[in-house]
């Protein structure tokens, strides 16, 4: 990979770099951003990179040498085609710019290191991916590129992460519904977390939508029993990433449906450990005996005996599964090559085998 560092004169692509961090900062409301800078034009695998040093990486043919053809042609109508071309090159620059977000205060070692726990990749990414498909108007409104590409906020284009996002948007409407909060509100909210603060904000969200808080005094072995099976939930959406967008955005709904099921027993069961005695319900009375009516002598009937086998038992050397296993046992992985990799250690996304540049950061 070759690189050279992007240089910053007015009124051109440069100018738009020089602000992209800041303004992606307005829009999500967040405390602070982690990114340096510097901007750092590449060629290689690589079409959007937020290293963990602060430093934004961007691909030369795909992302930034169509921003410089938009900016050769400023003000000029533009086809349908060329306008999407545009547009996913800034939503690569607002997903990016999404992962250097945090907290006033928020470290990247912190970040890095929560990084690597099971289920904060996927989670960060298709937070980072739905909030940027959500606010990319708006970025773009506040950037003037809707005045130098003119029709730019009607081009639609596919979107990534089709194994994360579902899963996100699902959840995140799931808890708005529950804690009557505005659509948006936990999205946004885990948009300005880093990975550190977004799976102990998720969890929160969960808990607080319960009646837990009212139950138990400390909710610290519940609430880490919650935050694993959200874990555990999104860790095993890294097995439909390499799969076909169709295909893997069926499997991310099919494994969150799952996912909020188990979590609605998990509560409902320490809803009901924690609940007094005497604030139970009754027990339903049993149903009186019917009154016995004049004895008719009737002819037996003929009834057919039936024989259930036994179910053929677990192995005795395989531990027994997690209920949330048990669950998405169903949703089976997609192929052999398909399979859970480590974390990275830095936030980036090449292109899977055999599928053409610019389309896949």
């Amino acid at each position: 990979m070759t690189a050279s560092v992007v240089a910053a004169p007015p009124g051109s692509l440069e100018e738009l770099l020089a602000r992209s961090g800041q303004v992606a900062v307005e829009v999500s409301g967040a405390g602070q951003t982690a990114w340096n800078g510097q901007v750092v034009e590449t060629v290689g695998e690589v079409l959007g990179l937020a290293h963990w040093d602060g430093t934004l990486y961007l691909d030369s043919e795909c992302i930034l040498d169509p921003l410089r053809q938009m900016y050769a042609h400023a003000g000029e109508e533009q086809p349908l085609p060329v306008l999407v071309q545009y547009r996913e090159s800034l939503a690569t620059l607002l997903h990016e710019h999404a992962h250097f977000l945090g907290p006033a205060g928020a470290t990247q070692e912190a970040a890095r290191g929560a990084f690597t726990r099971p289920g904060s990749r996927q989670l960060e990414e298709g937070v980072a991916e739905a909030w940027a498909q959500d606010h990319l108007n708006e970025y773009l409104t506040r950037l003037g590129v809707d005045k130098v590409a003119p029709g730019i906020e009607d081009a639609r284009g596919g979107g990534y992460y089709a194994a994360f996002v579902p899963a996100v948007r699902i959840l995140a409407d799931d808890l708005e519904t529950r804690g009557d909060l505005q659509p948006g509100e936990v999205l946004r909210a885990l948009n300005q977390q880093t990975a550190e603060g977004q799976f102990p904000l998720l969890t929160t969200l969960v808990y607080n939508s319960t009646r837990l808080p009212d139950l138990e005094r400390s909710g610290t072995s519940t609430r880490n029993h919650l935050e694993a099976i959200l874990r555990q939930g999104f860790a095993h959406l890294d097995t439909f990433e390499l799969a076909p967008a169709g295909l893997a955005a069926d499997r991310s709904r099919s494994t969150t449906t799952a996912l909020l099921h188990h979590l609605t027993t998990e509560i409902r069961q320490a809803e009901s450990h924690h609940t007094p005695t005497h604030e139970l319900p009754p027990p339903a009375p049993s149903p009186l005996p019917p009154t016995p009516g004049p004895l008719k002598a009737t002819p037996p009937t003929p009834q057919r005996l039936t024989f259930t086998p036994p179910a053929t038992p677990h192995s005795t050397y395989r531990s027994a599964p997690s209920p949330l296993q048990t669950a998405l046992a169903g949703i089976a992985p997609l192929t052999p090559s398909a399979t859970t990799r480590p974390a990275t250690q830095t936030t980036i996304t090449t292109r899977p085998p055999g599928v053409a540049r610019c389309l896949q950061r």
